[in-house]
C-alpha cells in the first residue's frame, strides 16, 4: 500500500509503479466516481487520432453527466 498526499489544489500523484502497471501517461482521461468512502479512478480510452466521432457514446451508462449536473447544481445552490 503506497501513501500519497493531497496538494493544496486537489491534486494527487499516481505512484510510478501504478502509472506503469496500467500503463498510463500524461495526458491521460479519467473518470472519478465516489463508491462510498472510495474514489474509483476508470481509464477513457483515447479515440484513434483524428476521430473524435469515436468518442460518441463512450462514456454512455457511466453515470457521468448525471455526476456532473448534480455537482454543478450544489455549486450553484451554495452561491
Amino acid at each position: 500500500m503506497t501513501i500519497v498526499v493531497l496538494s493544496s489544489k486537489g491534486q494527487i500523484v499516481l505512484p510510478r509503479e501504478i502509472r506503469k502497471a496500467l500503463g498510463v501517461r500524461k495526458g491521460d482521461r479519467f473518470v472519478v466516481t465516489l463508491e462510498g468512502d472510495r474514489v474509483i479512478l476508470t481509464r477513457v480510452p483515447a479515440p484513434a487520432p483524428g476521430n473524435w466521432r469515436s468518442w460518441r457514446g463512450r462514456l454512455a451508462g457511466s453515470g457521468v453527466l448525471q455526476a456532473h449536473l448534480a455537482e454543478h447544481a450544489d455549486e450553484v445552490q451554495r452561491g
